[in-house]
C-alpha cells in the first residue's frame, strides 16, 4: 500500500493540505512505489506474452481482479497486481497441456476451481470456475450467472480480455466476502471496490443490480462495504445507491482493520486441524453476513471440499 499512499499524499500537498511527515520516510516510500513501478511493467509484459502463447493456439485469454483493477487507480503502476488470475473461456485443460508439453511448465492441480503453474517467474492460477462451488452451494448459482456474463458480455483490449462491468460488480463483491467471511479481508480489496465502482457506478443498471444482491442476500455486505469506502477511505456517497446505517458497521470495520482471531496455521496438519475448525467456529457471524447457506450445511459443504482436495487440509 505504500505507493498508493504516497499517492495520497501527494494530492494533499497539491491541495494545500500540509501533512507532518519526515522528509526520510517520503524518500523510503518513493524508493518503494519505484519498485513498485519497475514491478508492474514486468508483470505488463508477462501478461502480453502469456496472453500470445495462448493466442497462437487458438485460445482466448481474460485476466481477472489484479492488472484490471489497476486501471481504476489514478496512477494504475502503483498498484501491485499479486498473481495473474485469467480464464481460457473452457479451454484450461487444453491451457494446461499447451504448458506441459510446449514449455515444460509443472501444473498444479490440488486447488478448486482453478490451476496453478509459474510462468516467467510469475504465478497464474488458471480459472476454470469463478468461485469454488465445492464450499457452498449459493456459489453454484452465482457461478452460473458469472459463466454466462463472462462469455456474453466482455470488454476486449488490444491483447487481452478484462471482464464486463457487470460480471465484476457481482464477481469482486463475492470475492471479498469470501475472503472476508474465511480469514480476513485486506484494505486494499476495499479500496479496489471503492476504486471500480467510482470509476463504472454510471455503467450499472442500479436497479436490476440491488434486486439481484438482495435476491442472493449479498445486499447487506455490499452496503457494509460502501459504509467503509465513505467512512474510512474518503469516498463520495453518490457512487453508490441504497446505502443505510447498519449496527454492524462498527465491527465490520474493526475486522477489517485488526481480525478478531489471530491464529493463523504454520504448515503442520495438526496445527491445521486445530485452527481451521476454531476459527471457522468464531467466524460463524461473518459467514452469516455474507452467505445465506446455513452454518451446518457450509460446514458440511467445507469438509467435503477438503476431502476432495487433501492439500487444503494444511494451506
Amino acid at each position: 500500500m505504500t505507493a498508493i499512499a504516497l499517492d495520497g499524499i501527494n494530492r494533499c500537498f497539491e491541495k494545500g493540505i500540509g501533512l507532518d511527515i519526515d522528509f526520510q520516510t517520503k524518500m523510503d516510500w518513493i524508493g518503494a512505489a519505484q519498485q513498485v513501478e519497475v514491478y508492474y511493467q514486468e508483470h505488463e509484459k508477462n501478461l502480453r506474452d502469456l496472453a500470445h502463447f495462448y493466442q497462437k493456439h487458438g485460445i482466448k485469454m481474460m485476466v481477472l481482479k489484479g492488472y484490471g483493477l489497476s486501471l481504476n487507480y489514478p496512477v494504475p503502476n502503483h498498484r501491485t497486481p499479486g498473481d495473474i488470475d485469467i480464464y481460457l473461456f473452457g479451454d484450461h485443460e487444453k491451457g494446461d497441456k499447451l504448458m506441459e508439453s510446449e514449455l515444460g511448465i509443472e501444473i498444479d492441480r490440488s486447488h478448486h476451481h482453478h490451476t496453478v503453474l509459474t510462468f516467467q517467474g510469475e504465478s497464474v492460477e488458471n480459472h476454470y470456475d469463478f468461485l469454488n462451488v465445492h464450499v457452498r452451494k449459493s456459489n453454484k448459482r452465482l457461478e452460473a450467472k458469472l459463466k454466462e456474463l463472462a462469455h456474453t458480455d466482455i470488454t476486449e483490449t488490444t491483447e487481452i480480455v478484462l471482464p464486463s462491468v457487470e460480471f465484476n460488480s457481482i464477481f469482486l463483491l463475492r470475492h471479498c466476502a469470501a475472503h472476508f467471511a474465511s480469514t480476513h479481508m485486506s484494505i486494499r480489496q476495499v479500496l479496489d471496490w471503492g476504486l471500480f465502482m467510482e470509476k463504472h457506478h454510471k455503467e450499472i443498471e442500479w436497479g436490476e443490480y440491488l434486486t439481484y444482491l438482495k435476491q442472493e442476500e449479498m445486499f447487506r455486505f455490499y452496503n457494509l462495504m460502501g459504509l467503509f469506502c465513505l467512512h474510512h477511505l474518503g469516498f463520495d456517497a453518490s457512487i453508490f445507491n441504497g446505502l443505510y446505517e447498519d449496527e454492524l458497521f462498527e465491527r465490520f470495520s474493526n475486522e477489517i482493520l485488526s481480525p478478531e482471531f489471530k491464529d493463523k496455521e504454520d504448515g503442520c496438519l495438526l496445527h491445521s486441524l486445530s485452527v481451521k475448525p476454531r476459527r471457522w467456529w468464531h467466524n460463524r457471524w461473518k459467514n452469516r453476513l455474507c452467505y445465506p447457506d446455513g452454518a451446518w450445511s457450509e460446514f458440511a459443504c467445507g469438509l467435503w471440499a477438503k476431502i476432495l482436495k487433501p492439500s487444503h487440509f494444511v494451506q
